[in-house]
């Protein structure tokens, strides 16, 4: 066995089992370290631009982690509500709960960043505030009393093991390991926090707020500054084979966890080679940007002009108003309201004190195109097709 945590509680130690050299797991570790390499080496993506689809991809995530729970708000309702910053409706709620973590993820983690109980609880706290059939009437809080997990024979430990068994696994979280073996430390991290269920409610949506917090630790990030890897994309894209994993991972057999451990990675080596296409600019102009423009352009939403003059400045990376002059032809003042038109749309974004224009692709009614599109090209995971 490599790399055993010591049991303080009373459940199996958390260990990585012995990797056969030519077995399955060790093939897609060796492909997953080649497309790695490939993120860092490919054709960066406007920053700007590329920061913004990153939202848009973490609001599909949240989306989706609700949607394992049972949340049935349409794509279209959760983006508003997310553009709004708030709702009324428990389950537009419950995402904004989970964007909330998110971006607390994103401030806090860093790759020194040391996993603690009061971070994780903090998570928790953050994932079932102000809900009422998918909160927790102790948020942040250990659970004091036996729970049962739906779709599975297992029980988890009784409360007076969580505190010990917790430890444990958070001494697992930070121990330093060989790169090829990372991915294997967060995939067992995600089976033992869900196998302990260290909470009322809420255990699913923190579970993968935690691995994607452990990925960014991890350094999982690509050149072109696409902030991690998001693991929801990974159990989003076949919910019910999810749950058959995390239930045939609750033996604690060796060869039981390394199954669970070849469907993660599976999963992580499909969703880095989308990463890869949209690290690529061409890719993101020609095939997602481009014709997300062309159909809000068709719905109206556009008109033909200002797709070429979002299309150029999308190209371009930052653009002055005096750049887009053979678009936009006129006055500068005249120039200057068409420009204003887009911004006030959200379509383009300007830093305060510059007068530098960049594309934006979240947060405006260009988001649902690009959604819509992601399906065409066949990114969008199954749970997020309906409502489209």
């Amino acid at each position: 066995m490599l790399h055993v945590a010591g049991s303080m509680g009373g459940m199996e130690p958390i260990r990585i089992p012995n990797i056969r050299f030519n077995s399955e797991l060790a093939s897609t570790i060796i492909e997953l370290e080649r497309v790695r390499a490939r993120l860092h080496q490919h054709t960066r993506t406007d920053p700007p631009l590329y920061d913004d689809l990153r939202k848009l991809f973490q609001n599909l995530s949240n989306i989706m982690s609700a949607r394992i729970e049972g949340n049935r708000t349409t794509v279209l309702d959760a983006l508003q509500g997310v553009r709004e910053g708030q709702s009324h409706d428990e389950g537009v709620q419950e995402i904004l709960n989970l964007e909330k973590a998110s971006a607390y993820i994103d401030e806090a983690v860093t790759e020194e960043f040391i996993f603690t109980e009061m971070f994780i609880r903090e998570l928790h706290a953050l994932a079932v505030s102000g809900l009422n059939r998918e909160g927790d009437t102790t948020p942040g809080s250990y659970r004091s009393t036996e729970v049962r997990i739906a779709q599975t024979a297992h029980r988890p430990p009784g409360p007076e093991s969580v505190p010990a068994d917790m430890r444990e696994l958070i001494e697992f979280m930070n121990e330093s390991m060989s790169p090829q073996y990372h991915l294997l430390q967060v995939a067992i991290v995600h089976h033992r926090f869900v196998w302990i269920h260290p909470f009322d409610n809420g255990n699913g949506r923190v579970s993968r707020l935690l691995t994607y917090a452990m990925l960014v630790k991890l350094g999982f990030t690509s050149a072109s500054g696409y902030r991690a890897l998001n693991p929801t994309v990974v159990f989003g894209s076949d919910r019910q084979a999810y749950y058959e994993h995390l239930s045939i991972a609750d033996s604690l057999r060796d060869e039981d966890i390394e199954k669970w451990c070849l469907y993660v990675l599976h999963g992580v080596a499909s969703d880095m080679k989308n990463i890869l296409d949209l690290s690529s600019s061409a890719f993101v102009l020609n095939e997602l940007y481009g014709p997300a423009l062309e159909k809000a352009y068709d719905e109206a939403l556009l008109t033909g002009k200002e797709v070429a003059v979002l299309l150029k400045i999308a190209d371009s990376g930052e653009v002055s108003a005096g750049d887009v002059k053979d678009l936009l032809p006129g006055s500068s003042a005249v120039r200057s309201k068409q420009l204003k038109s887009l911004l006030d749309r959200d379509l383009l974004y300007r830093p305060e004190g510059t007068r530098k224009y960049s594309a934006r692709a979240w947060g405006n009614d260009l988001s649902i195109h690009l959604v819509r599109r992601l399906d065409e090209l066949g990114m969008l995971p199954s749970i997020l097709r309906d409502g489209l």
